[in-house]
């Protein structure tokens, strides 16, 4: 609640006046040196003016809460970060309304003490963001904004530009609402603890999130859960990236990627939003992948749901016939049970190390056109037992669910049809239980639905 607030009492702020070799401020909690402005008490500072090579620093006791309220600033620096939070319990930088602010780093970093500082912001300490105004950081070197402790943003309008991570946190990063433009050479929004499994997280609550990386969109060290927001990314990399478990419960997702579009080392969990997956070499990877609603797409050159590994771009490949015949992998699984899930994929359309598990939802998959993959690639078991299941694709590997399932599901092969060629399940009336168009050519198509009975 208290990071949300963007509140302040002009009457009990400090005013500080930036600008070149002339800042001003009339608190003794201020101490100004050529261009280095340094806070070193809990309160309230208004920040407004110019430096063209300075920076501020907070340097207060570790109880002190700090905020700093810009009102059209604009720091640049060409030796180490705009703002450094060397020290302090938390540290909340809103920007005031209509303002555009502007915090940059234009050199090489020279140290100024035992401190690592990479990054145009760089903090020690809790770090919060919010506000009405604007910031736009750039860091022509190193990261856009940077916390070694929680990094939280909760409102305002960020245009980040870095040439290493965008937004990074250690413990965390935390977003709740806000408009971020991301360009970055490596991750757009980074969270990372390398010695705490649990810490490390990235949680995405809102907001609206324009990315464009030259390695992961979003990632994550331990897990990474979205509860909403509205995300256009294009990376590199993943996507979406967690070294642990990635949930996703509601959002809407424009996902272009040069290799996977969602990615979990662990488990990914897909319970809502609208996901669009329009470019990827595998679409959706985990060790283990339940779907449980939600409307997803996927576009893939490879495999289009994964479970443990799969023909990645490291060239692993799958287990099935499809691929070289590797052993099942212990905890791999797919599980739909809601939700509709569309896949288009030159790979395999589903596969897993282990078992594939229909029991509800509506799943539509366009398949491989070469017969060296399959629609289904298993090396478990594959079990329907409620849902709608349709797809079509190549039948020289195709496999269909097995004899363990509950609801029938019938696999046909023909004579290879073309793209577009529509295709129905009709009952003994003529009356049609199913219909779609097989998006690529085809020689097999798998059916099943509730309406499906034995005899």
């Amino acid at each position: 609640d208290r990071g949300k607030e963007v509140g302040y009492e002009e009457s009990e702020s400090v005013a500080i006046s930036l600008a070149d070799n002339g800042s001003s401020c009339e608190s003794d909690a201020v101490s100004i040196t050529e261009n280095t402005v340094t806070i070193k008490e809990e309160g309230t500072y208004i920040l407004s003016g110019s430096l063209s090579n300075g920076m501020v620093i907070v340097e207060a006791e570790d109880t002190d809460k700090i905020q700093l309220v810009l009102n059209g600033v604009s720091i640049s620096s060409t030796q180490s970060a705009a703002l450094y939070v060397r020290s302090a319990d938390k540290v909340y930088v809103t920007t005031v309304s209509g303002t555009e602010n502007r915090l940059e780093h234009s050199g090489t970093y020279t140290a100024i003490d035992e401190n690592n500082i990479d990054a145009a912001v760089f903090s020690k300490s809790d770090l919060t963001f919010n506000g009405e105004g604007m910031i736009t950081v750039t860091a022509q070197e190193g990261h856009g904004i940077v916390s070694k402790d929680d990094l939280i943003l909760t409102s305002g309008t960020y245009v980040i530009t870095s040439a290493s991570h965008g937004i990074a946190g250690k413990d965390s990063v935390r977003i709740s609402n806000g408009s971020y433009t991301i360009v970055s050479e490596k991750d757009g929004i980074h969270g990372e603890h390398t010695e705490d499994s649990s810490l490390g997280f990235v949680y995405l609550a809102g907001g609206t999130f324009d990315i464009k990386s030259q390695q992961d969109g979003i990632s994550a060290s331990s897990w990474l859960q979205a509860e909403g927001g509205t995300y256009t990314i294009d990376a590199e990399d993943d996507t979406l990236h967690s070294n642990g478990n990635l949930v996703i419960h509601d959002g809407t997702y424009t996902l272009s990627s040069g290799d996977d579009g969602i990615h979990a080392d662990s488990n990914v969990t897909i319970a809502g939003g609208i996901i669009d997956i329009a470019k990827s070499y595998e679409g959706i990877e985990g060790l283990s992948i339940d779907v449980t609603g939600g409307e997803s797409s996927v576009l893939a050159s490879d495999d289009g749901m994964n479970a443990a590994g799969g023909n990645d771009s490291s060239g692993f490949e799958g287990p099935g016939p499809g691929g070289d015949q590797f052993a099942s992998t212990e905890g791999a699984y797919i599980h739909i049970s809601g939700g509709i899930l569309h896949v288009n994929a030159s790979g395999d359309g589903i596969d897993s190390n282990g078992d594939i598990t229909v029991s509800g939802g509506e799943t539509y998959v366009s398949g491989p056109t070469n017969s060296g993959n399959g629609t289904l690639d298993y090396s478990g078991t594959a079990q329907i037992t409620g849902g709608i299941f349709v797809a079509s694709g190549s039948s020289g590997m195709a496999q269909n669910f097995d004899s363990s399932s509950t609801q029938g599901a019938i696999m046909v092969n023909v004579e290879e049809q073309e793209t577009n060629t529509e295709i129905a399940l009709l009952d003994i009336s003529g009356t049609e239980l199913l219909g779609w168009t097989a998006e690529k050519e085809y020689s097999s198509v798998i059916v099943s639905s509730p309406e499906i009975q034995q005899g």
